[in-house]
């Protein structure tokens, strides 16, 4: 992601005079590069895993430590507010989990409010998933009565001025008519009852995720103590996501207060927890997976400049502390890579490999590509598919029943299994240009995927070659002629034979199977009329596929 910076405002964060040769260069050794710099204005990209550095702050409080003015775990004050958030029962379903914190003493002018909604927006567009995992709230504190409520409303019920209005709205109007309830009110608007956040005055705060109230969600320049909410779906993004902001709040040299959220069976969670996260390293693993040889005492100072705590346990074992706010670190290469960025990428020391390989192409893919080359001396023309397809398409279309290897959690059937032949994915090709000139000849050379419980996979991926021929008349005795001459020309003559077979996708008595050595390769033969009404095509087509074991002997 880009990050906007005001230079003058990163430096003065940092602490540290740098030339913007020497901003760049810091920047570049943490995996941060600078786009553009137009005036006072720095553009930065961040690596998008690097949540806890798409903000000024959290950039400044990278390259301090890297730049080791500021080493370490980096520590937060909390002090206990007293203030609570209840949640009342009915979320479970919709929106369940809330975090909340309070940060006084916020200094405000027109650019660092900019910068707080920057934030707020590029965490709930990436670490939120859009809003749908997790959306963030900010209020005028002094404003608010405690304790807060979240709870639930029937949309005619929920009445307030949004954000950017001067005008009262009901809920299905803000869904309607305002553009944020246009772009999130699809993640609420199938429940029956929304989301709504509303203090002991009923003031309302927000409906979440949508929009925040225009009066209590108004941050202005006259702003000092601000309440921050994140809700939903997910208890440690939402943890994540309010650490995040509380901790670049006080980098600005706000103060915080820590929240208790009462939910509906009684337990309790006071939030913000900065309380770091502990993981331990091998120095041998680091070692050998840098290719180094790293002292305790080198790594041990290498994760200080990376913002880590870290002590050695004993010989060879180092204790990771890890900031609340790095949701990125999800195992311990995660800690290794930042040993080597501590350490310095620019100090490692090019070497030659110990064993030198020459490339070369691989056999199966030069069959390929010399089959390509025949089926298009033959006249036919290339195509390329999607290697995800639809069960509808591979097998009820076709009047097959094969197994297929499905996806977890699919976007859509359209896109929910791997493809097991290459037949029905041409056929619905043609059937999708019957507009275009006859005849139509066309193939794929490409690999298709079938369950095999002996695989390590439990799939085994097969390289398929299928070629289809429609116009208004066809002949198989020429399709018998094509295939022929394919095999002989790939080193086959004498080695296959054609026999009669039944099959659903042709016409009895217009088929045959291709058997190399005696072995099932694959058939051919004029389809069935039922599957071209399946498909809606009204030309007959003639077609061939054949897999190619990736094991046959003459492939070298």
């Amino acid at each position: 992601m880009i990050i906007e910076c005001r230079i003058d405002d990163l430096l003065s964060l940092i602490g540290k005079k740098l030339t913007m040769q020497e901003l760049e260069d810091t920047l570049f050794l943490i995996k941060a590069e600078v786009e553009n710099v137009d005036g006072n204005i720095i553009e930065i990209e961040v690596n998008p895993d690097r949540q806890d550095m798409l903000s000024t702050e959290g950039i400044a409080r990278s390259v301090r430590s890297f730049l080791s003015i500021e080493t370490g775990l980096k520590t937060y004050a909390v002090k206990k507010s007293g203030k609570q958030v209840i949640v009342k029962t009915g979320l479970a379903k919709i929106r369940p989990f809330i975090c909340c914190s309070i940060i006084k003493g916020v200094p405000s002018d027109d650019e660092l409010i900019k910068e707080y909604m920057h934030l707020q927006d590029s965490l709930t567009s990436t670490h939120g998933r859009n809003r749908s995992k997790a959306s963030i709230g900010l209020y005028v504190y002094d404003e608010l009565e405690f304790p807060v409520i979240y709870g639930l409303r029937a949309p005619e019920m929920i009445k307030f001025i949004p954000l950017g209005y001067e005008k009262e709205m009901d809920g299905p109007t803000i869904l309607n008519q305002h553009e944020k309830g246009v772009e999130f009110g699809p993640i609420i608007q199938k429940h029956k009852k929304w989301p709504l956040l509303y203090d002991s005055k009923n003031q309302i705060l927000s409906l979440p995720p949508v929009i925040n109230s225009n009066h209590l969600g108004r941050i202005t320049t006259e702003t000092r103590n601000i309440f921050v909410e994140v809700t939903g779906t997910h208890l440690p993004t939402v943890h994540q996501a309010l650490n995040i902001i509380t901790a670049s709040l006080e980098e600005r040299g706000g103060k915080i207060e820590s929240v208790t959220v009462v939910y509906p069976d009684g337990t309790t969670d006071e939030t913000p927890d900065f309380k770091p996260d502990r993981i331990r390293i091998n120095v041998d693993d680091v070692n050998s997976l840098l290719g180094l040889d790293l002292s305790e005492s080198q790594i041990v100072r290498a994760l200080e400049r990376m913002g880590y705590g870290a002590k050695t346990t004993k010989a060879k074992q180092i204790q990771v502390f890890i900031p609340k706010f790095r949701m990125d670190i999800l195992h311990p290469v995660d800690i290794i890579e930042d040993i080597a960025i501590g350490y310095g990428y620019d100090r490692l020391e090019p070497a030659m490999p110990q064993t030198m390989t020459m490339g070369k192409i691989n056999p199966i893919t030069r069959i390929k590509n010399k089959i390509r080359d025949l089926l298009v001396g033959l006249g036919y023309q290339e195509v390329m598919n999607y290697i995800m397809s639809s069960p509808d398409l591979l097998n009820e279309k076709m009047n097959r029943n094969r197994p297929l290897v499905e996806t977890g959690n699919p976007k859509s059937r359209n896109y929910s299994v791997l493809r097991n032949s290459l037949l029905p994915i041409l056929l619905d090709f043609i059937s999708q240009n019957q507009h275009a000139d006859y005849p139509q000849k066309i193939f794929e050379v490409g690999d298709v995927t079938v369950p095999d419980e002996s695989k390590e996979t439990r799939a085994n991926q097969v390289t398929s070659i299928c070629g289809v021929t429609t116009d208004v008349k066809v002949n198989i005795t020429s399709l018998m002629s094509e295939i022929g001459f394919l095999l002989r020309n790939l080193g086959l003559d004498k080695q296959f034979t054609f026999e009669s077979e039944k099959s659903t996708d042709f016409i009895e008595g217009r088929c045959a199977s291709i058997k190399i050595n005696d072995e099932p390769w694959g058939s051919f033969g004029e389809i069935s009329p039922r599957i071209l009404s399946n498909f809606g095509i009204g030309y007959p087509i003639v077609a061939f596929e054949i897999h190619i074991p990736r094991n046959a002997d003459w492939i070298t």
